[in-house]
């Protein structure tokens, strides 16, 4: 008789379970963290655009390494032994914390171990995902991409909800919490079936060489480029709305804290889940590149209507609105990735994916970091919207991803 562990029609039900634990846990880190620097150090909205770029830069930078290890090892072991070491950071902040030790030196110690693992762990999961899909949903990547959409981002809206009262309950409890749905997540690894790479010609290990490999096959990959320029330049706009913008808006214009801070992720990150699920119940997108534009127009429309200063649950309201978008952009570009690419690059191709799609994000935090001081949260919010029609024009006319649709 076949045990759960070694039942292919059990792998997705454990490979979402560790996904809810995974994503949980970032929801928390994702209020903890801008919360300490932001309300608790009190330091300037310079110097927390400056840690959420470290809070991002080592995963994307090692990615590509991630993705080329990955495509290499025998996943699940691989998963299993990356997250065992990913449980030890949070316990480690929350003993310093616990004793009285918070410095902003500290906090960018803690967020590097955990982005540089991050690295490693993500283009292991993604990758396999693909093999959950063929072995336990019947081969439909598309849904099972939405699936994971949905419970990457509903994950984190828990973990949201999870860190918001971190004011009243304090850091260390939060973080210990972290720290066990990490290990949860790394129990789950241990019930999914074995995964083994594919063949390859060169046995021998040579990461450089894998890299490139894998970028360049991004790069190459027609279906794919348009997705990544838009995803690129639209990170760099809009992803330090949410890392940087946000904090400080509700802390100098809403004079909120870490529950106005988590209310906000949610709403949006929950707007992306929901979309995912409801879009995981439907029949295939066809015209997705279409899709990926419309929905990307809707972030410009939400930033113009917060610089007219609405209450705050107005800007939670536009925050879930743009996340309903935000949900059929993500799960399309990631499912033109997974459709394009081969078992044996899939891997390193979602990792330079991951990296063109998140890289604008540190330079983003960086940089609005600096107009926020130049310019106040209220019309900082202007500089993206205006920024993006642009983009969309661009892309519009000079790549073919408005014509881009699903393979028949």
């Amino acid at each position: 008789m076949t045990t759960p562990a070694r039942d292919h029609r059990a792998d997705h039900r454990w490979y979402m379970a560790g996904l809810w634990g995974y994503f949980l846990a970032a929801g928390i880190q994702g209020v903890l963290f801008p919360w300490i620097i932001a309300f608790v150090l009190h330091e300037s909205s310079e110097r927390l655009g400056i840690a959420q770029m470290f809070s991002m830069l080592p995963m994307l930078l090692l990615g590509l390494f991630g993705g080329a290890a990955a495509d290499r090892a025998e996943l699940r072991s691989h998963l299993m032994r990356l997250q065992t070491i990913a449980i030890l950071p949070p316990l480690i902040l929350a003993a310093f914390i616990y004793n009285g030790i918070i410095t902003y030196e500290l906090m960018i110690l803690y967020v590097l171990s955990l982005s540089t693992l991050g690295g490693y762990i993500m283009p292991a999961r993604d990758s396999m995902l693909s093999r959950v899909a063929m072995r336990s949903m019947g081969g439909n990547i598309q849904r099972a991409v939405a699936l994971a959409m949905a419970g990457q981002f509903l994950g984190q809206v828990g973990g949201y909800l999870l860190g918001s009262p971190a004011e009243y309950v304090g850091a260390w409890p939060l973080l210990i919490l972290q720290s066990s749905l990490l290990a949860f997540a790394m129990f789950t690894t241990t019930r999914l079936m074995p995964a083994p790479p594919s063949p390859r010609e060169n046995a021998r290990r040579q990461p450089f060489k894998d890299v490139k490999e894998g970028f360049v096959a991004v790069i190459k990959d027609d279906r794919i480029r348009p997705v990544l320029l838009l995803m690129f330049f639209s990170g760099i706009l809009f992803m330090g709305v949410f890392m940087v913008l946000f904090p400080i808006l509700i802390r100098d214009v809403y004079q909120g804290s870490s529950r106005e801070i988590g209310f906000v992720l949610m709403s949006f990150f929950g707007g992306i889940g929901i979309s995912s699920l409801v879009l995981s119940q439907l029949r295939p997108i066809r015209r997705q590149g279409r899709a990926i534009m419309i929905a990307m127009c809707t972030g410009s429309i939400v930033m113009v209507l917060i610089h007219f200063h609405p209450p705050i649950w107005g800007v939670d309201l536009l925050a879930l609105c743009w996340g309903l978008a935000a949900g059929v952009s993500m799960s399309q570009s990631r499912a033109i990735v997974q459709e394009s690419a081969s078992d044996a690059l899939r891997a390193r191709m979602l990792a330079g994916f991951n990296l063109g799609t998140m890289g604008g994000g540190p330079i983003g935090s960086l940089l609005t970091g600096y107009v926020l001081r130049w310019m106040g949260p209220l019309d900082a919010v202007l500089v993206p919207a205006g920024l993006m029609l642009f983009l969309w024009a661009a892309i519009f006319f000079l790549t073919p991803l408005w014509r881009i649709e699903a393979p028949r």
